[in-house]
C-alpha cells in the first residue's frame, strides 16, 4: 500500500509499504482523511516533540504520522464485536494503556504508558491504518453518523483538545475569553467557547491573514498585536477589569507572560500552545498570580472521551467543522501540503490517501 513516512528528513518519502494485517482482535481502516496538524511540521523539521517521563524522545522510523483522522472499517477481526466493515469511525490517537495511576484517576491523557497513533504507531498518511485490540478496548474508535461527513469528521481530535482545554478551565458564562493565536485550533477554541455560553470572544494574533480567516468563522472581536496596543484595547473592552479566562494558543513565550497581565482578577489563564524546546523556560510575574488569585492550568491534548463529545457536538450540529477545511491534497502531494501548511492565512489542510 501506499504510504507517506518520515525518514529522518524534512520531508516525507512516498513508499509502497507492506499492507497490514487485520490483529484478530482489532480493524484495518481505510483513510478517507487525514488533517495536517503543527506536530507533523514538527516533525517534519526533525524535531523532537515528545517529553515522556520529563525525558525528551526520539520517534522510530520510519514512521507513518497523521494523528488526525477518519475512515472506514476495511476488515474487522475475528474476535471483534460491535463493528463491521463499512463503518465509518474516528480515531482518538491518544492510546492509554488503563492500568497507571494517572488511568485509574481517569486522567487518560496523562497515561504514564501512553502510545499515540502517529508517533508511537503509524497514523493516518497511508491508505490503511492497523489497529490494535487495545486501541478498541480504551475506547478510541468512535463511529461518525451519517449526518457528518468524513472530512469534518478528520477535524474531530482539534475539536477535543478544544473540549479538554475549556473543561480544565471554563468559560464563565456571559463571561469573557481571549484566545491569544488564531490559528485553526485557536479558532476552534474560541467558537466553541461561544457555544458553552461566552458572550465576548477576543482572539488577537500578529498575522492580519489569519485574523481574518477567524472573522469568517465566528463572530468575534479580533486585535493585531502588529498595529494595536493589547493591554490598551483589552482594558476598553472590559472596562478595565480584565477577561475571565485567557488562553494561549500559539508557541510565543510572551504570551504566557502577557496572559498574566490580561486575565481579570479570580480569573483563569491556560497555557494551551506547546513552546519550542529551546524557549520553554519563561520568566512570569507570580505576583500578579498571587494578588489578583489567577487560576494557571496547561492542556496538552485530549483523552478518548474528549474525542466521543466532540463526535456528539458535531451530530448535534453544535459545531460545524465542515468551515475550517481549506483545502484537500492526494497523498502523493504531501509534501507540497505540508510546505502550504507552514505559511499563515491558512484553515486545516487535509490528506486523501485514497484519491
Amino acid at each position: 500500500m501506499k504510504a507517506a513516512q518520515f525518514v529522518g528528513k524534512p520531508l516525507f518519502e512516498l513508499n509502497d509499504i507492506p499492507e497490514p494485517e487485520c490483529p484478530p482482535s482489532g480493524l484495518l481502516v481505510r483513510v478517507d482523511s487525514a488533517a495536517i496538524c503543527g506536530t507533523d511540521l514538527k516533525i517534519m523539521k526533525c524535531q523532537d516533540v515528545k517529553i515522556e517521563k520529563d525525558e525528551v524522545t526520539s520517534m522510530d522510523i520510519p514512521r507513518v504520522t497523521g494523528h488526525e483522522f477518519s475512515g472506514v472499517v476495511h476488515q474487522a477481526g475475528s474476535e471483534v464485536h460491535g463493528f463491521h466493515c463499512g463503518d465509518r469511525v474516528v480515531i482518538a490517537p491518544t492510546v492509554p494503556c488503563l492500568n497507571c495511576v494517572m488511568c485509574d484517576r481517569k486522567y487518560y491523557e496523562m497515561c504514564q504508558n501512553v502510545q499515540v497513533i502517529g508517533y508511537h504507531r503509524n497514523g493516518g498518511f497511508a491508505e490503511l491504518v492497523k489497529l490494535d485490540q487495545d486501541v478498541l478496548a480504551s475506547g478510541c474508535v468512535i463511529k461518525v453518523p451519517e449526518n457528518v461527513t468524513l472530512e469534518a469528521a478528520a477535524l474531530t481530535e482539534p475539536l477535543s483538545c478544544a473540549i479538554n482545554c475549556l473543561e480544565l478551565s471554563p468559560v464563565t458564562k456571559d463571561g469573557s475569553i481571549l484566545v491569544m493565536g488564531a490559528g485553526p485550533l485557536g479558532i476552534i477554541i474560541a467558537d466553541l467557547a461561544g457555544y458553552l455560553g461566552a458572550k465576548k470572544i477576543i482572539i488577537c494574533d500578529i498575522s492580519s491573514e489569519q485574523l481574518e480567516k477567524a472573522k469568517v468563522c465566528l463572530d468575534a472581536i479580533t486585535v493585531n498585536l502588529k498595529n494595536e496596543d493589547i493591554e490598551e484595547r483589552i482594558d476598553k473592552l472590559t472596562s478595565g477589569i480584565g477577561v475571565d479566562l485567557v488562553v494561549t494558543a500559539c508557541p510565543a513565550p510572551q504570551s504566557q507572560q502577557m496572559a498574566l497581565k490580561l486575565v481579570s482578577k479570580k480569573g483563569a489563564v491556560n497555557f494551551f500552545g506547546g513552546l519550542p524546546r529551546d524557549h520553554a523556560i519563561v520568566p512570569l510575574n507570580t505576583n500578579l498570580i498571587h494578588y489578583k488569585e489567577i487560576t494557571v492550568v496547561g492542556t496538552h491534548g485530549s483523552a478518548p472521551q474528549h474525542v466521543a463529545q466532540a463526535v456528539k457536538l458535531q451530530a448535534e450540529s453544535a459545531v460545524n467543522l465542515e468551515k475550517y477545511i481549506e483545502s484537500s491534497y492526494r497523498l502523493n502531494e504531501i509534501n507540497e501540503a505540508l510546505k502550504i501548511a507552514q505559511g499563515t492565512g491558512r484553515l486545516k489542510i487535509l490528506i486523501k490517501p485514497n484519491e
